[in-house]
């Protein structure tokens, strides 16, 4: 479901997906999930403003290499993917700050004339900050910005531009179980023409040293954006999670080659959704999974893209083999 239009100032569109919609889900998601064994929580609930700006802090440490790794690999193969691909649209799923889709933008920009960024997040506020960027800074590009849970919005991203670029960065596919990543591949599979692309960015399975610290930053930062999670809820559940009550807790989980993100309770105690009337009970030590972040191996990643309906064309890895970047058709090679 579509809300009217939230902005338009001629290059820049602000849409909004239903927020009843949004807010059932998220009364549906939260119930499901606290009443489950184990508990379970959905990492897009994580991305308010502050929880996004937070994130923003954990790609700027140390330990966490994955945007940083994600952007050096970008930065190198932009111009060759978007000679590649001659998109005159780039769909991105979970856009965030568009930084690192700045670089493709960039690369289009400096090849042709004309630029049509179709960004879709759950955060308004990063929307519109990032498209305000961006139409200051390339003057013929134009935006039709989404705000709303990408898992809802594919409907709207058949477009009928000549040829799209879709774009899914920073090993997001990772939160999904396989068999959901697999539903989420099939459904932009469906969404998009034979002549689109899409390039798909996910992490690799590595030393566990280096996986370990990049979820458990020594600023700190993972740990208050794991924990925000509890504010959103209580903001929009009108909850009486404590956060001083919950500690941050994630490892490598070498059987399922996936990070588990949890927060596990410092004590006994009960906490209430007011909005949704659920009552949980929290013993000491018990925990609820907020994310898990799977790691792949370049076989791994292209058996699934292969299951979905994609044609993997090009890799793309750095040096110590810690990121890839997946450039796909939806056919082979020698029918485009």
């Amino acid at each position: 479901m579509q809300e009217a239009v939230e902005l338009d100032t001629g290059r820049f569109q602000l849409n909004r997906l239903s927020s009843a919609q949004h807010r059932d889900s998220l009364a549906e998601d939260v119930r499901h999930g606290l009443m489950s064994e184990p508990r379970v929580l959905l990492p897009k609930y994580f991305y308010d403003e502050r929880g996004s700006k937070l994130f923003d802090q954990i790609c700027q440490t140390e330990e966490y290499y994955l945007t940083r790794t994600e952007s050096i690999l970008l930065k190198k193969h932009a111009d060759e993917i978007i000679a590649i691909t001659r998109p005159t649209a780039i769909v991105e799923y979970g856009s965030g700050t568009s930084e690192k889709t700045e670089l493709l933008i960039q690369a289009a920009h400096q090849q042709y004339a004309g630029l049509h960024y179709l960004p879709l997040d759950v955060c308004e506020e990063i929307l519109v900050e990032a498209g305000d960027r961006l139409i200051e800074r390339y003057p013929e590009l134009s935006i039709d910005a989404w705000h709303g849970d990408f898992l809802d919005g594919m409907d709207h991203f058949k477009n009928g531009h000549k040829r799209s670029l879709y774009v899914f960065l920073g090993s997001s596919l990772g939160n999904f179980s396989e068999n959901e990543a697999i539903g989420f591949l099939r459904g932009v599979r469906n969404t998009i023409k034979d002549s689109d692309w899409f390039l798909l960015g996910v992490d690799m399975v590595k030393d566990h040293a280096i996986l370990n610290a990049a979820y458990n930053d020594n600023r700190g930062h993972t740990a208050a954006f794991n924990l925000n999670v509890l504010n959103v809820l209580n903001q929009a559940l009108d909850g009486n999670f404590n956060k001083g009550k919950f500690k941050h807790q994630a490892f490598f989980d070498t059987e399922h080659s996936r990070i588990e993100m949890r927060l596990l309770s410092c004590c006994q105690q009960t906490v209430t959704l007011h909005d949704i009337d659920l009552k949980i009970e929290f013993e000491e030590g018990e925990h609820i999974v907020t994310e898990y972040s799977r790691k792949y191996t370049a076989d791994s990643i292209r058996q699934l893209l292969s299951k979905a309906g994609f044609k993997p064309q090009n890799i793309y890895t750095g040096n110590n083999n810690e990121f890839m970047l997946i450039l796909s058709s939806c056919s082979e090679a020698d029918e485009r």
